[in-house]
């Protein structure tokens, strides 16, 4: 791995990775530098064991066979991304894969994260990127600068692929990732993998054609805009189905939290599921329609807003004073590990974290410019 480089900084207090070389010798590089972190991670990920006992049952065994499958299939990159992660890391490649599928196996899977697209005269996406406090040390940045690939940031849970957060592309594309809880997972391929791939898209329009040809077994929400342009698109992906929304001059902000808003409730509600099921998942999918009725009846800016505006509701106001900033208070298991807001007119990500703030050109964050 002579061809390998692995640069440290840091951006808004968070540590940043700048990993650079032929793809399977950098990302097996990654694995090893950051190996005490993706054991702390796996050791802390709270689904685990249960996600071990799932597949561990004969349903279990048929759905993480057939996510397999197709990943294999649809995904080779992204699957041999995984393995080369764990060989780098000295973990368990069915552990890590196991993981990464933690959302397209019809096993309860949390919530967490939301999204903002505001498209007028001004143009933003923002994401809360919300996670276990013990987490906090571990999540980071990484830029993956991969021979003959398009520059790629991507924050990053260590032993995941980086690809379930949040991403900048070279190209100006940025978008933040929620996680949907799917009753019935659809037979494709991972969310994680699927992910993984749409960092190559050149465009708004590549990007969404690229989750049409890829659908997923479980769900994720993309909140994608455009560098330059200013334009946004919002896409539901899950069971195999898509749904698109675009702001309107109308109607100019879009969001989205943890349960689907366009495709077919039976998803992801409650109701559709196993009484089991039904009964772990209820909590957390209030939880989601919470946050989502305050970013329903926020009050808009009587003109645009600005980086201030995005930066009070999301990181200075906690559920329920207004905001959707959580702070792992009371029953609520997650804090807001980081919030990024992308004014997409200007071409600059502002960040903030409980560590620090920092503000930086498109260009710069996707080629790991620090």
């Amino acid at each position: 791995m002579t061809d390998v480089t692995i640069r440290e900084q840091s951006i808004a207090g968070i540590d940043w990775l700048v990993v650079s070389g032929p793809r399977n010798d950098a990302i097996r590089a990654l694995g090893e530098h950051t190996r005490d972190s993706i054991a702390a991670v796996q050791d802390a990920m709270p689904e685990r064991a249960g996600l071990q006992r799932f597949t561990s049952t004969d349903k279990g065994r048929a759905a993480l066979a057939a996510v397999t499958d197709a990943s294999a299939a649809d995904q080779p990159g992204p699957l041999a991304d995984l393995r080369a992660l764990a060989e780098g890391s000295g973990q368990d490649f069915e552990a890590l894969l196991l993981a990464n599928f933690r959302g397209d196996l019809g096993y309860d899977d949390g919530t967490g994260c939301s999204d903002l697209a505001w498209s007028r005269e001004s143009a933003f996406i923002a994401h809360n990127e919300d996670g276990a406090p013990g987490l906090d040390g571990h999540f980071r940045f990484v830029t993956l600068l991969l021979d003959g690939e398009q520059p790629v940031t991507a924050q990053w849970y260590p032993g995941f692929l980086p690809s379930n957060a949040w991403a900048i592309n070279a190209a100006g594309l940025a978008w933040g990732i929620n996680h949907v809880q799917v009753a019935h997972p659809s037979v494709a391929a991972g969310r994680h993998y699927v992910a993984r791939g749409l960092q190559g898209a050149k465009s708004l329009e590549d990007a969404v054609a690229y989750l049409r040809e890829h659908p997923i077994a479980g769900g994720f929400t993309f909140t994608i805009g455009e560098s330059g342009t200013g334009r946004s698109v919002t896409v539901e992906s899950a069971a195999g189905q898509i749904a698109t929304r675009t702001p309107t001059a109308e109607s100019p902000l879009m969001w989205h939290t943890n349960h689907l808003r366009f495709l077919p409730t039976e998803i992801d509600s409650p109701a559709s599921q196993s009484l089991d099921q039904a009964t772990s998942h209820l909590g957390l999918y209030d939880e989601s329609v919470d946050r989502g009725r305050v970013l329903d009846n926020l009050a808009l800016p009587a003109g645009e807003p600005d980086v201030a505006w995005f930066t009070e509701l999301m990181c200075d106001n906690p559920i329920p004073c207004g905001g959707v900033h959580r702070t792992a208070e009371g029953d609520d298991p997650l804090t807001t590990l980081c919030t990024t807001i992308v004014d997409l007119h200007a071409g600059r990500v502002h960040l903030r974290s409980p560590h620090g703030t920092s503000s930086i050109a498109v260009a710069d964050f996707a080629n790991g410019l620090g």
